[in-house]
């Protein structure tokens, strides 16, 4: 199942075709330039980039993803991840916290 961070951090371009994006994920429809970053299923790690064409496999598809960001490139993916990586860090003075802080919810 995938579910959905309620202030997902998105590129200008995913943005704009937000919707378009979240069907063709749930459907598994192709998607050649779109990377998907999730927490990661892996306590020792923060995050996952996945890229969507892995979400056309349907084990893919129904596993349970928290999707916190959308990107249409891993660099842009990477971006996104330390803004979020160097905000907590300015908000908390540390690291520790960042997974708790998006399976909470908070903003």
């Amino acid at each position: 199942m995938i579910r959905y961070y309620e202030n997902l951090y998105l590129t200008d371009s995913t943005e704009k075709n937000l919707t378009r994006i979240k069907r063709r994920l749930r459907l598994g429809a192709g998607m050649t330039s779109l990377f998907v970053i999730t927490l990661s299923d892996n306590p020792g790690d923060m995050f996952n980039i996945i890229h969507a064409s892995m979400f056309k496999i349907r084990r893919i598809r129904h596993a349970d993803h928290l999707v916190i960001g959308l990107a249409e490139s891993r660099r842009k993916a990477y971006d996104i991840i330390t803004g979020i990586v160097t905000g907590h860090y300015a908000r908390t003075g540390g690291y520790d916290g960042i997974r708790d802080y998006f399976l909470e919810g908070k903003d």
